[in-house]
C-alpha cells in the first residue's frame, strides 16, 4: 500500500507538498512483521525520533487560512490498495492516519 498511497498538503487552494506515503515515515507506534508468508509490516517507517520527515523550509500556513491532507490511491498493475481497503474485513480494522507536527504560529479554534 506505501507504494499505492500518496499524501498532498494542501493550503487554501494550493498543494503545497506531495509525496508517496513511503516518504513519510511514521517515527513511532507499532513497528514489526506479521507471521504470515506475506510478512506485512505494521507501520511506514521505525519508531525512532530520526524516523520522523522533517522539512529544510517551514511550509507557513497564513492566519485565517484553512488547511488539509489528502489521500490518493493510484493501483500499480492488477493490485488495488483501496479495493483491498474497501472489501472483507470490518470498518474497525481500516485505519490511515496522517499526524501533521510542527509549531503553531496562530490562534486556532
Amino acid at each position: 500500500m506505501n507504494s499505492q498511497l500518496y499524501w498532498t498538503l494542501i493550503v487554501g487552494e494550493k498543494p503545497m507538498f506531495q509525496g508517496a506515503c513511503w516518504y513519510f515515515p511514521a517515527g513511532g507506534g507499532t513497528w514489526g512483521f506479521d507471521a504470515t508468508a506475506t510478512g506485512s509490516i505494521f507501520s511506514n517507517g521505525v519508531p525512532s525520533q530520526e524516523a520522523l520527515l522533517k522539512l529544510a523550509r517551514p511550509v507557513v500556513v497564513p492566519v485565517r487560512q484553512n488547511f488539509a491532507v489528502q489521500a490518493s490511491f493510484f493501483p500499480m498493475g492488477n493490485v488495488s490498495a483501496l479495493d483491498g481497503l474497501n472489501s472483507g474485513a470490518t470498518d474497525d480494522e481500516k485505519e490511515i492516519k496522517f499526524i501533521l507536527d510542527g509549531l503553531q504560529t496562530r490562534d486556532v479554534q
